[in-house]
C-alpha cells in the first residue's frame, strides 16, 4: 500500500503506511529503507538519513541501501560520504545499473567528467530501458571536451531510437483547427518552474506574451514546488497542470484535451525532462528551446530555436534532428527580476589586485578549463581567482593549480547560497572567465547585470558559442577569444587596463538592459513571430 501511495505522490500517506510497518517489524531492513526513501522524496532529509544510518548500525547491508545513502548524502552536500557509499554499492553488486548511475552522479558533480561518463555508459549498458540514465549520459557529454556535437547528436539519436521511436504507434492525428491567423494555444513543459536560473528568462517572457493571440499553458514537473512555483501557478491559473506524478501517457492526453497547438520543450535531456511526452506528439507542432543549445534526437520534435551567434551560417545543422529556426538576435532574453544589489566600484581599485571569477555550476568545469585559467593567473601577477566549488573539490583544485604554478592562497572558493548573496559575490569580481566547451548563460548575464564583463572562448560547438551571443549582443565582441592563447591575452590585457574595466563596470548594466538581451517586449514579438510562422507552415500541409 505504501508503494502505491508513493507512486501517486501521496508521500505523507505513504510515509505513514511505511511507519506502521516499521512499528510492527522494527528489524525488517526494507521497512526502514522504504520509509527513508519516502521521506527523502518529500525533502525530509535529516530524518531519512537517521533511518538509513540506523539500518546500517543494525547490520543491514545491500546495494539498494547504499545507493539510497549515497543519493541522500549528495543532497545534503556531503559528496565524499556519498562517494564512499556509491563505491560500496558497486562492491556489493558490480552489475547494478543503479549503483553505477549513483556513482556517476557523484563523480559528475565533482568535476570528474571522464569517470562519470564511463559510469553512466556502463549503467546504460546494464539497463538499456532506463531512459533517465541515458539522458544523464548525454548531459554529462555536453561539458566534456572529448565529445563534439557529432558525438552528442549520435547519442541523442540513439536515445530516440530506443525510447521514442517505439511510441510512434501512440501518435494520433491532430484535430486542431488549421486557421493560420487564429489565437494559438502555446504549451510549455518544464521541470524547472521553481526557483531556478530559467526564471530570469521565462517570467519576463510570460509577462510580455500577447495573451490575446497566444494563450499560455504550463505543464510542470517540479519535484519540490516553492514560492516561484506559486508565481507560475498564479500566472497560468487553470492553464497550469502539475504533471510531476502523471505518466507520459496521461500527460499527453491532458495536452490533447487542452487543444495545444504548439508544445515547447524547455529541458531537452536535462533532469526531469519529459521527452517521452513529446514522443507521443500530443500537439501538432513541437519545438525545443532554452534548456541548452543542442538536440533532443527526436523526430517528433519539429524545430529547435537558435540564433545567428549560436549557429552561424557556416555550421553543420545536420547534427540536430530538429529543423533549426534562427531568432533574429538572441536565443536568450534576460531580466534580473530584482533592483538590488547595487553596482559597486571596481574591486581592484581598493584591493590593489585583480580578482578573476567564475560562478558557473561545477559540472560545467574540467581540468582543461582550470589549466587555462591558471595560465591567465600566471600572466597577471598577484591576481586572484574566485570559484564556486564545495569543500570536497577544493583540495584537488589547489593541488592542480599548484602544479600549474599558482599558489593556493590565490584561490578562493564559495559554496551554495541564496540568489541575493550569489549576486553580491560579483561585487568582489573584476573580470569573469567563462567555462568551455559548455559556456555560461545565466551566469554570464548575471555577471553583466552586476557590471562584470566575461571573457569567453568560442569554439566549434553550439554550447561554446553562447558567450559569443552574449558579447555580440552587448556590443563587446572584444570579449570573445577563438584560441586559448587569445583567451589568455584578452583576459590579461583587460586586467592590466583598470580604467577600461572600471568604465565597463559603470555602464554594463544599462548596456545589458538596452540590448536585445534585455529588451523583453522585442524578444517576445520575435518569438511569437516564430510561433506564427511554424503554425502557418503547419496549416499549409494537408
Amino acid at each position: 500500500m505504501g508503494e502505491t501511495y508513493r507512486a501517486l505522490g501521496r508521500l505523507d500517506v505513504a510515509a505513514e503506511a511505511f511507519g506502521r510497518i516499521l512499528e510492527f517489524l522494527p528489524d525488517f531492513p526494507d521497512a526502514r529503507l522504504n520509509l527513508a526513501v519516502t521521506l527523502a522524496e518529500a525533502g525530509v532529509y535529516p530524518q531519512a538519513l537517521s533511518l538509513l544510518e540506523d539500518a546500517v548500525a543494525r547490520g543491514a547491508e545491500g546495494p539498494r541501501l547504499r545507493v539510497a545513502l549515497s543519493w541522500l548524502l549528495r543532497q545534503l552536500n556531503r559528496p565524499e560520504d556519498a562517494l564512499f557509499h556509491a563505491k560500496r554499492a558497486l562492491e556489493l553488486a558490480p552489475e547494478s545499473a543503479s549503483a553505477h548511475r549513483q556513482l556517476a552522479d557523484v563523480l559528475d558533480s565533482s568535476g570528474e567528467k571522464a569517470a562519470a561518463i564511463a559510469s553512466y555508459r556502463r549503467a546504460v549498458e546494464l539497463n538499456p530501458a532506463d531512459e533517465a540514465v541515458h539522458s544523464s549520459l548525454i548531459v554529462a557529454m555536453l561539458a566534456s571536451p572529448e565529445h563534439d556535437d557529432g558525438a552528442i547528436s549520435r547519442e541523442a539519436r540513439a536515445w530516440a531510437e530506443r525510447h521514442a521511436e517505439p511510441l510512434r504507434e501512440q501518435v494520433r492525428p491532430a484535430p486542431n483547427d488549421k486557421q493560420p491567423e487564429r489565437r494559438l494555444r502555446i504549451g510549455y513543459v518544464s521541470p524547472d518552474f521553481h526557483a531556478h536560473a530559467l526564471q530570469q528568462f521565462l517570467v519576463p517572457l510570460f509577462e510580455q506574451h500577447d495573451q490575446s493571440m497566444y494563450a499560455t499553458f504550463l505543464y510542470s514537473s517540479v519535484d519540490r514546488p516553492d514560492g516561484v512555483t506559486e508565481w507560475y501557478r498564479s500566472f497560468a491559473g487553470d492553464r497550469y497542470s502539475d504533471i510531476r506524478r502523471i505518466d507520459d501517457v496521461r500527460a499527453a492526453e491532458i495536452v490533447r484535451e487542452d487543444g495545444i497547438d504548439i508544445l515547447v520543450d524547455l529541458a531537452l535531456h536535462s533532469p526531469g525532462g519529459r521527452l517521452g511526452l513529446f514522443a507521443r506528439r500530443p500537439a501538432p507542432v513541437q519545438l525545443s528551446w532554452l534548456g541548452y543549445p543542442g538536440t533532443t534526437g527526436l523526430t517528433a520534435i519539429d524545430y529547435r530555436l537558435t540564433d545567428p551567434f549560436v549557429d552561424p551560417p557556416d555550421v553543420d545543422l545536420g547534427v540536430y534532428s530538429e529543423a533549426s529556426i534562427h531568432l533574429p538576435e538572441t536565443l536568450w532574453c534576460y531580466s534580473a527580476l530584482a533592483t538590488e544589489p547595487a553596482l559597486t566600484a571596481l574591486p581592484a581599485l581598493a584591493s590593489g589586485f585583480v580578482t578573476f571569477g567564475c560562478l558557473n555550476a561545477f559540472r560545467k568545469l574540467h581540468d582543461g578549463v582550470f589549466r587555462l585559467w591558471a595560465r591567465v593567473l600566471r600572466e597577471v601577477p598577484r591576481s586572484r581567482l574566485l570559484l564556486s566549488g564545495e569543500a570536497h573539490v577544493r583540495e584537488r583544485l589547489r593541488a592542480l593549480f599548484a602544479r600549474e604554478g599558482v599558489q593556493s592562497e590565490r584561490l578562493e572558493f564559495v559554496g551554495r547560497t541564496s540568489r541575493r548573496e550569489y549576486l553580491e559575490r560579483y561585487q568582489r569580481i573584476d573580470l569573469g572567465l567563462d567555462s568551455f566547451p559548455y559556456n555560461g548563460a545565466t551566469t554570464t548575464l548575471d555577471a553583466a547585470w552586476m557590471g562584470v564583463p566575461v571573457v569567453t572562448l568560442s569554439g566549434p560547438r553550439a554550447l561554446q558559442r553562447a558567450g559569443a551571443c552574449m558579447a555580440g549582443n552587448l556590443g563587446l565582441p572584444e570579449l570573445v577569444a577563438h584560441t586559448e592563447d587569445e583567451f589568455v591575452e584578452t583576459a590579461a590585457s583587460l586586467a592590466r587596463d583598470l580604467e577600461r574595466l572600471a568604465e565597463l563596470r559603470r555602464g554594463l548594466r544599462a548596456r545589458l538592459e538596452q540590448s536585445p538581451l534585455g529588451d523583453v517586449p522585442r524578444f517576445a514579438r520575435n518569438l511569437e513571430s516564430v510561433y506564427r510562422t511554424v503554425w502557418r507552415k503547419y496549416c499549409a500541409t494537408r
